[in-house]
């Protein structure tokens, strides 16, 4: 339940491998685009070796925030981290925000809590893409076809085929203990693939709470709300140009950065038309 007592908590990942000039691109982001609704921003560390990089960062950072120490936890990606900060914030409705994620328009917060209530997840990216799907379809081409159609096979128990709906979580608003309720083995998330199985899985964080009666929802910079059926129309990751994308990450940024025959593919790929 939101309660609005308490600010909403801004969760960034800063993972050390990534270097500091990726979550310093996020910080001059977080600057330049406001985010139009007060906040708390929680910076999670994540990946380091030792507590003299961790403060070496957070002198350069030159910001207020909480700081959130995950640098002692085995390396199950941003996931993870997602669920022990909701653990530690279990009050709070938070907006996560994976390492490669940047703000890119204004008002992002503001957008995402005019549409967010109870029981809601509510993204700034989806996908109709199915894992397996890519496999038996040789999305693939850097592997062999029969690599390919062994693969799609096998995922086939874990990912339902195309159209597959699903809200990437790369940038994603939940109250901390709805994300709680679903039922994973975090343990496993040191494997990547269980990651895909928490976002795009059959038994997937939004396929969980669809089951729970929850409302699924994405929204654009032109300040509009966009259910399952509607998402095609959204103009966000892999639509058109992207025109209306709050955030990007590195997937939307190879798509930007595609030629059209390329784009052409991606987009059949995650919405079934080319």
């Amino acid at each position: 339940m939101r309660n609005i007592n308490l600010k909403p908590l801004v969760a960034y990942i800063a993972y050390e491998p990534l270097k500091f000039e990726t979550l310093n691109k996020f910080i001059k982001n977080y600057v330049s685009y406001d985010s139009g609704y007060d906040h708390d921003l929680l910076i999670c560390f994540k990946g380091f070796k030792n507590i003299k990089t961790i403060n070496e960062w957070k002198i350069k950072i030159k910001m207020n925030f909480i700081e959130f120490d995950d640098s002692n936890q085995p390396n199950d990606f941003d996931i993870g981290s997602f669920f022990r900060i909701a653990e530690k914030y279990k009050d709070r409705n938070i907006f996560f925000i994976s390492s490669h994620c940047l703000p890119i328009s204004n008002n992002w917060l503001k957008i995402f809590y005019k549409y967010f209530e109870n029981k809601m997840l509510l993204g700034s990216h989806s996908s109709y893409a199915s894992i397996s799907s890519e496999f038996l379809n040789f999305y693939h081409n850097n592997h062999s076809k029969f690599e390919q159609l062994r693969w799609g096979i096998k995922h086939f128990f874990k990912f339902k085929l195309f159209p597959n709906p699903h809200i990437r979580t790369s940038a994603f608003l939940i109250n901390a203990k709805d994300l709680l309720s679903c039922d994973f083995n975090k343990k496993k998330f040191i494997d990547k693939i269980e990651t895909n199985y928490f976002e795009s899985g059959r038994n997937s964080i939004t396929n969980q709470l669809l089951k729970k009666g929850f409302k699924i929802g994405i929204v654009n910079s032109d300040d509009k709300y966009f259910s399952i059926g509607e998402w095609k129309k959204s103009q966000t990751y892999a639509l058109e140009n992207q025109e209306k994308l709050i955030f990007s990450d590195n997937r939307t940024n190879i798509y930007f950065d595609a030629d059209s025959d390329k784009k052409k593919i991606i987009r059949k790929n995650n919405w079934g038309s080319s």
